[in-house]
This record gives structure tokens, C-alpha cells and sequence, in this order.
């Protein structure tokens, strides 16, 4: 994960900020070695890491898996480097040359938890990103760093801890250990009884606006609503580089004539900004297509919003059907605009998918995860000095 360096600062992803911060609090020297880029933060990367006890080990920069294979040599440096000075290594997501990593790992004795966050093969297959061949290539890719992690962590006797059952499955070894991340902490949960209160159901959506995302499905099944009660679709996120995707949303909000029913927020900051949508709305809804286990249904558990996803990834291994959320299948407008009106109508559900969403969310803090990567480090550590 690429993070900015300005002003004596370093900035990343909050989901990973977060996760390196509470990790440092727990040992004295923490080496962190992602690509760098001397910058002003950009809003995806905005975190400041607060913790005095890093120590960073730049990689050339790079923005993302297709663009790491032009510095073969500067980032297999940076892993010899951190391999020297750490004595057990965390790793999160796609590595670049990862059969380098846990090379350098092996040959140094060091113990691997490597944090799997997502699938890049089932990601890729959802949809069609870029041109053919461009697409094919990052497949190959993704199969190449699916199997290199699977030889790595064979050869170092590493553990994977992985988003979610689907993804454990994938990844299945001896030692390999299912989990829902999060970057909600205790002081940031929000309590009540009901939604759907107000005069206008406030339906909420918040991820990018992608391919992968299925907003398309959330569109038609909104579209498609039989009740009596008005509504709003309040779209947070960006579309990046995707433009010609929103394109094809706006066609179809316009072709369904909701278009006063449909609101773009864009960015919304992770903090008080996002939690004043997660504390107004009444529903959150996400139709992915490709998933780890998200982050935001735990955010919106977490602020008592009831919600409805579809049952793909790691999803079913962050929400029970029809105890702390409603599943419906992917790409089904029909199940999932049946599920939005089923929580709108249904108090008894609505109240009971509240309360028991609040609980799960209770076990899925960042804190409790990072419970879990201490235990696995120290597991690790522990086997390599045998």
C-alpha cells in the first residue's frame, strides 16, 4: 500500500494507518516498508501515522501491482533491508515480487503473518476492467501472487490470516486463520433503538463508485420499489478513472426517472463527515460483486444502521443472514430492492437487525483484530527461534 511523505510526516490508507499504529504500541521499533512518494496527501491516503517509534524502509514508489514490476531491484533491497532489522514481519495485501519477500524472510529466519485482504482472481473475473489483454495480464498476475504466497508461506512456515472463510479456503494451510478487519474503535460507536423514522427513507450506499461495486443492481432494484413511502439513494464515493461507469449509472437512474431520488456526495473523509451519513440514513445497502469482508458494515453496524449486502467473499463471514443483516445473491435486483423493502416495512426485523448488529460490531474493533495479529506475530516469532 503506497503512503505520502510530507512535511515530516507519513500519510496512508486509515485501514492500515490505524493497524500500524496500534501495532506500534505494542513494540519498541516498528520498520515500515511500503512505496514512498514525497507528496502532499491525496484523499485516499490521508492518515497520519501518529506513533514516534517508526522507522520507514522506502520502496521506490509505485501505484499499483502492474506499475511495482519496474523496480524489481529497489524493492527486493527494501525487503533485504527490513528482513535485517525486523525480527517478524506483518505484511498486508498483494506484495510485489512475493516470492522475494518470503525469500528474504526464509534465508534471515524471520516469522510471516501475512494479512490477505481481498481476492484480486475473483475481483479481476467480476467484471471487465481495461482492455482484453490488460485484463488478462492482471489476472496472470493475480493467479502468480495467489500461488508464490502459497510457496512462501510453505517455505517459511508463515501464517495467513485471511478476510473472511471464502478467502481461508482459498489460501488453506495448517496455518491459515479466517477474520473480519475493521478500523472502528470503541469510542466511535453510536447507539439507537430504530431508522426509518423520518418522513423520507434515507437509503445509503458507500464504497467506490467501480464495476465491482454492482451500483447498477442497487439502481435497478431502487428503481423497481413498490412502496408508498418517499425515498433517497444518497451515493458516497468517487468514481476515480471509472467515468464512463458513472456514465452508465446516471443512464439508468434517468431511464428509471428517479433522478430527484438520487444524490452525489463523492469523498466523504472517514470521522465525523462519514459518520453523520451512517447516523442519518436509515439503510446501508452494498451490491458488490467482489469482496473481502468490508469495512463499512462494520462502520454501520457499529452506528446502528441495518443493512443489506449480498452474500459473496468474505461477507457471510462478517454478517449472519437475517440476524445482524439480510443477504441477498449478487447481481439479483429482484432479491435485493425485495430485502430494502423488507427492512423499510418490517419494525421487529429493522430493531432486531440494529441490536445484533451492534454486538458484532463490539467483536470487529480494530483493536480486537489487532489482538489477533499481536497473537499470530508472536506465534510466528516464537516458531523461528526453535
Amino acid at each position: 500500500m503506497p503512503a505520502c511523505r510530507h512535511n515530516g510526516g507519513i500519510y496512508i490508507h486509515l485501514s492500515f494507518g490505524r493497524v500500524i499504529d496500534r501495532l506500534a504500541e505494542r513494540y519498541e521499533k516498528v520498520y515500515l516498508c511500503v512505496p514512498i512518494k514525497d507528496a502532499a496527501p491525496v484523499a485516499r491516503h490521508d492518515y497520519h501515522i501518529q506513533s514516534d517509534n517508526i522507522e520507514l524502509i522506502p520502496q521506490p514508489f509505485f501505484a499499483s501491482s502492474i506499475g511495482s514490476l519496474r523496480h524489481p531491484v529497489g524493492i527486493s533491497l527494501a525487503y533485504v533491508r527490513m528482513c535485517r532489522k525486523a525480527e517478524v514481519l506483518f505484511v498486508r495485501g498483494i506484495a510485489p515480487f512475493v516470492l522475494l519477500l518470503y525469500l528474504s524472510a526464509w534465508f534471515f529466519r524471520r516469522g510471516v503473518c501475512h494479512w490477505i485482504v481481498g481476492d484480486a482472481v475473483a475481483l479481476l473475473r467480476s467484471h471487465r476492467r481495461a482492455s482484453r489483454v490488460l485484463d488478462l495480464l492482471s489476472l496472470a498476475y493475480a493467479w502468480q501472487d495467489r500461488l508464490l504466497t502459497r510457496v512462501g508461506r510453505r517455505l517459511t512456515g508463515g501464517y495467513l490470516v485471511c478476510n473472511g472463510q471464502e478467502l481461508a479456503e482459498v489460501y488453506r494451510s495448517p496455518h491459515t486463520i479466517a477474520t473480519v478487519s475493521s478500523t472502528i474503535t470503541d469510542d466511535e460507536f453510536f447507539e439507537r433503538e430504530d431508522t426509518c423514522a423520518g418522513s423520507r427513507v434515507k437509503i445509503l450506499f458507500v464504497g467506490f463508485i467501480r464495476p465491482e461495486k454492482g451500483v447498477e443492481y442497487l439502481i435497478e432494484a431502487l428503481g423497481g420499489l413498490k412502496i408508498e413511502r418517499e425515498w433517497e439513494l444518497i451515493l458516497v464515493g468517487t468514481c476515480g478513472k471509472y467515468r464512463a461507469y458513472k456514465d452508465k449509472l446516471v443512464s439508468l437512474i434517468n431511464k428509471y426517472g428517479i433522478n430527484d431520488k438520487v444524490r452525489w456526495a463523492g469523498y466523504v473523509i472517514y470521522g465525523d463527515s462519514m459518520f453523520e451519513y451512517l447516523r442519518t440514513s436509515d439503510i446501508l445497502v452494498l451490491p458488490t460483486l467482489s469482496e473481502g469482508t468490508p469495512r463499512v458494515l462494520v462502520e454501520a453496524r457499529a452506528n446502528s444502521l441495518p443493512i443489506v449486502a449480498t452474500n459473496i467473499g468474505g461477507i457471510p463471514t462478517s454478517v449472519t443472514d437475517g440476524k445482524d443483516g439480510v443477504l441477498v445473491p449478487p447481481k439479483d435486483a429482484a432479491a435485493l430492492g425485495a430485502a430494502v423493502e423488507r427492512v423499510i416495512s418490517d419494525k421487529k426485523l429493522r430493531r432486531s437487525l440494529i441490536r445484533n448488529g451492534l454486538e458484532t460490531a463490539r467483536r470487529t474493533t480494530v483493536d480486537k483484530f489487532v489482538d489477533l495479529a499481536a497473537d499470530v506475530l508472536a506465534k510466528s516469532a516464537a516458531d523461528h527461534k526453535k
